[in-house]
This record gives C-alpha cells, sequence and structure tokens, in this order.
C-alpha cells in the first residue's frame, strides 16, 4: 500500500501533507495535555487516564484531516504516527509502570484511528471530485 504511494509522483507531496498535519496533530495533542492538567490534579494515574483519549482524539482528527485534504496522505500519516509510538516506547519516555498491552494500544489503535476515522465519516475525497 505505502510502496505504491511511493512510485507515483505525487508522493512527495502526500508526505509533506501528512508530515505538516502530525505537526498540527501534536501541537493539538500538547496543548489538550496542558489544558487538562491545569483543570484536574496532574496525578499519574489521571495521565495513565486521559492520554489514550486524548492521544485517540487528536490521531483521528489528524486522520479526518489529512484525509480531507489528499486521499494518500493519510497512509503516511499512519506511518508517522507507528514510528513515532515505536520510538516512544523504546526509548521508555513514560517513567510511569504501565502493563505492556497499554504501550500496545498506542501501537495498533493510533495508526488505525488514522485511516479508519476518516473511512467512519466519509472524509475521503474523491477523486476527480470539485470540491
Amino acid at each position: 500500500m505505502v510502496w505504491s504511494s511511493l512510485r507515483s509522483r505525487d508522493c512527495l507531496l502526500s508526505i509533506s501533507i501528512a508530515m505538516s498535519v502530525y505537526i498540527v496533530m501534536e501541537i493539538l495533542e500538547h496543548a489538550a495535555d496542558v489544558t487538562i492538567s491545569k483543570w484536574v490534579a496532574p496525578q499519574p494515574t489521571t495521565y495513565v487516564v486521559l492520554a489514550p483519549v486524548v492521544f485517540l482524539t487528536a490521531t483521528a482528527i489528524g486522520g479526518c484531516v489529512a484525509a480531507r485534504i489528499r486521499r494518500g496522505a493519510t497512509k503516511f500519516l499512519a506511518l508517522s504516527v507507528m514510528i513515532t509510538v515505536a520510538v516512544t516506547i523504546a526509548l521508555k519516555v513514560c517513567t510511569i509502570p504501565v502493563p505492556w498491552w497499554y504501550q500496545f494500544g498506542f501501537l495498533t489503535l493510533g495508526p488505525l484511528a488514522v485511516i479508519i476515522t476518516p473511512k467512519l465519516f466519509g472524509l475521503i475525497k474523491q477523486q476527480g471530485a470539485v470540491t
């Protein structure tokens, strides 16, 4: 799926759109974390509970935005999310002890939220459609 996109001529455009959406998605996620930490007591348990909700919401919104801009960008955005989560798990950025399935949930559900959410809401631009 990604290989066929790499062979096309407009691959660079899809990658740049995916990276732009990814940067905005991370800014949105950080802003949500800061806002939630001001409203709710910043305890480790609260963060463990709210982090997946914020992460999946940000990735779903990012997937919808990427799909609306360009259909092929969602694949690259999902790949970026997967690589980022894998690197974060490998570097052990989270100092709070969590079970293995917690991290596995981020690794699987993050890219799925990017790809599936636009399809559920029908936001993927039809090729050749005038909007």
